[in-house]
């Protein structure tokens, strides 16, 4: 059996998944709208979804959690607590691209033959962000972006994460997908590549 803990603490939601044998069997959530409350809410989180999945950590046969971009923050939340139950048991740790995540929930949520752009506010007129094709390869690096005029000219996309509201309207082929923040269930193809 192959139980896979998964963590997604990049933006506002803190999200919690198990997996056995690569179907997610467990969920928890939490979107503050006031803030992050990561550190509150990520170890009772994990508590429960295990519990709901009928696991003990040591049952563990790895843990993968998002590892940027991202709130600098909620990252380190995230990674402290896959980090500090990993290692008393000997349980591999894996890191998820935040971005791919994105465009996992992309995926999900909109099929399509366009190509996925996942992006995340960087404040400013930044964004992070990277390119996957349709099948939710990736097709680019992750990339620090100032927005542009220029942008008017990019070919169509569909867009997911908290950076795409904020350059629509520089960027008419862009399509929203609606998606604005990926959940830890989100992370297990990324950690069944890796494990």
């Amino acid at each position: 059996m192959s139980a896979l803990l998964l963590i997604e603490t990049s933006t506002r939601l803190c999200s919690v998944a198990v997996a056995i044998d690569g179907v997610v069997v467990a969920e928890h959530e939490e979107l503050d709208p006031k803030g992050y409350r990561h550190a509150e809410a990520l170890n009772p989180m994990i508590q429960n979804a295990l519990s709901d999945a009928g696991l003990r950590v040591r049952d563990l046969s790895g843990i993968a959690a998002a590892h940027g971009p991202g709130s600098y923050t909620g990252l380190r939340i995230g990674l402290a607590a896959a980090k500090g139950l990993a290692l008393p048991w000997g349980i591999p740790c894996y890191g998820v691209d935040s971005l791919e995540l994105i465009a996992e929930a992309v995926r999900e949520a909109v099929p399509s033959e366009l190509p996925i752009w996942s992006a995340m506010d960087a404040r400013r007129s930044e964004v992070y962000s990277a390119w996957f094709h349709p099948d939710g390869v990736r097709s680019s690096d992750d990339l620090p972006e100032v927005i542009e005029p220029t942008w008017a000219e990019r070919p169509a996309a569909l867009a997911g994460g908290d950076g795409v509201e904020k350059v629509l309207e520089h960027w008419p082929k862009l399509q929203d997908s609606g998606v604005r923040y990926a959940r830890a269930r989100h992370a297990l193809a990324g950690a069944l590549r890796a494990t």
